[in-house]
């Protein structure tokens, strides 16, 4: 046993998040921790870290544990990558520096060289056993691995928030921590990058908890299962499709529970009128002691009455269409297109056709969001043309979210392009209830400014609709949803997305981008 939490229980202010849930890591153990945004994934983490406080239960860690924990946000630090991740290592530094300083006494003909060169042999054994001497090299691979073998040098605070979360899970990585505790360490990740931090995680001894809502990579890394339900935390053993199954079956089997109580309540219920009545009527003392006897049988089975979980209500609305644009949506004609000295590509052309349902995919920085903007006229093309075909109306959700007025209300904001009497409707549709109207639009989380920026997109009348990272904040439910408003859309379709199981819902082709050339592919 690696960790044992027993009896869990937290608030945020006087909302409970969990309460006394139980949680054991083990030697071996690949787990996955899933739940809609704001159940407790990330506190639980902080929790098994001991950086945040525990009102009520006990963890208890083996001792001389050692975890290594990506956190969602990151720690400030001026130092290069390479030596931010060397620093990493304090045992490997000492022992690097106590080498040096023997060195230089080594150079001084008036010491004992015999001393100096036993304690030297011993700190060059310790410092292998540590891992120094391939240090360096599993750096490097790492890096390379996660897409920034060309970064070392550069300073953590110039790096993307993308390329900052990579880092992070780089140091990680290196490390010869017992326990990885993960959280979303696929956001920011390419295909490639994601396909080989799978590679890393299905061969590690190390024990991990991860959170993470993509589908897919759960199905590949992980053997169990926990779940944030309510303010419990449930098991399933295998992966995440196997944990799909099991929870539906799970669901039937409380749902039947249920309506089973609910019969026999309605039952007793039924059963003491009955025996009120006869005792009324004829003045039957015992009529009467039977009646309060399904009382408190009744009163019993109340109480241990439960409703079980219900599947969350639908946030998204319908997508209004316009008429159908003429058979050649985009053509592009020999383009070319450099970010600096950087070519992203040249001389390449391709054409999407009407009703297409096409994932635009390629590594980081290979120029999907660039090419995204040159189709929306944000910028324009190095060389060649693109050029959009008869009728076509375009509806662009960006990787970067922008609102004009961040300080609006949302209510304010909807009744800019909705009628009053239909805004507050709309937006509870979209999830947002009561006082959520009121808020202002740069107070809320990422998912919920997704939430609202496609709110407005489903108002506008389009039929090529082009979306970049839309499952950016989204949770598996978020995303869910999503596929389905997707594949009920019935015109073309142009996404930007690394969820591949995402995309294996809602696109049948792609678009390429590699080494400076755009091909279309089958999916």
């Amino acid at each position: 046993m690696y960790i044992q939490g027993k009896e869990l229980t937290k608030n945020f202010g006087t909302t409970p998040v969990f309460d006394k849930i139980d949680l054991t890591i083990n030697p071996g153990d690949k787990i996955g921790l899933v739940g809609h945004n704001g159940c407790g994934k990330s506190t639980l983490l902080r929790l098994l870290t001991g950086e945040e406080g525990l009102p009520s239960g006990t963890i208890a860690w083996q001792k001389g544990l050692t975890i290594g924990y990506v956190p969602q946000k990151l720690a400030q630090t001026n130092h290069s990558v390479q030596a931010y991740l060397l620093n990493s290592f304090p045992e490997i530094e000492a022992l690097a520096q106590e080498m040096r300083r023997v060195e230089a006494l080594m150079a001084d003909p008036d010491n004992d060289l015999e001393r100096l060169l036993s304690h030297y042999g011993r700190l060059q054994s310790d410092y292998e056993a540590a891992g120094g001497y391939t240090l360096e090299d599993r750096i490097t691979g790492t890096m390379k691995g996660l897409g920034l073998g060309d970064k070392l040098g550069t300073l953590v605070s110039d790096l993307s928030g993308g390329q900052r979360v990579r880092v992070e899970l780089a140091r990680v990585l290196t490390t010869n921590a017992q326990v990885l505790l993960l959280d979303e360490p696929t956001n920011h990740l390419d295909l490639s990058g994601i396909a080989w931090l799978e590679s890393y995680l299905a061969h590690t001894k190390q024990a991990y908890l991860v959170i993470s809502h993509d589908r897919q990579f759960l199905d590949n890394v992980t053997n169990r299962i926990l779940e944030i339900e309510g303010e419990e935390l449930i098991a399933y053993p295998g992966n995440y499709s196997r944990y799909r199954g099991l929870k539906a079956e799970r669901l039937a089997a409380l749902q039947k529970s249920f309506d089973l109580q609910q019969k026999e309540c309605q039952r007793l219920k039924l059963q003491i009128r009955r025996y009120r009545q006869w005792a009324q009527e004829g003045d039957n003392d015992a009529f009467f002691k039977k009646a309060k006897e399904l009382e408190r049988r009744l009163a019993k089975l109340q109480e241990q009455l439960k409703n079980p979980p219900q599947p969350p209500k639908k946030r998204l609305g319908k997508l209004q269409v316009a008429e159908r644009s003429g058979s050649e949506v985009v053509t592009a004609t020999a383009i070319g297109k450099f970010v600096g000295d950087n070519l992203l590509f040249c001389n390449t052309s391709f054409t999407l056709y009407c009703k297409e349902r096409v994932a635009l995919v390629g590594d980081n920085g290979s120029g999907k969001t660039t090419l995204l903007r040159c189709l929306t006229g944000e910028l324009a093309l190095d060389e060649g043309t693109l050029t959009l075909g008869a009728n076509v109306k375009v509806g662009y959700l960006p990787q970067k979210l922008v609102f004009a007025n961040p300080t609006q209300r949302l209510l304010e904001y909807v009744e800019e392009f909705l009628p009053i009497d239909k805004s507050r409707s709309t937006l509870a549709r979209h999830g947002f209830y009561a006082e959520d109207v009121t808020k202002r639009i740069q107070d809320l989380s990422g998912g919920e400014q997704m939430r609202l920026y496609l709110l407005r997109l489903l108002q506008e009348r389009v039929n090529f609709l082009i979306l970049d990272e839309p499952t950016n904040h989204l949770d598996i439910y978020g995303k869910e949803e999503l596929e389905e408003l997707l594949q009920g859309y019935q015109e073309t379709l142009l996404v930007v997305s690394h969820d591949r199981h995402f995309l294996r819902k809602v696109c049948q082709m792609c678009l390429v981008i590699q080494e400076g050339q755009i091909q279309k592919e089958s999916f």
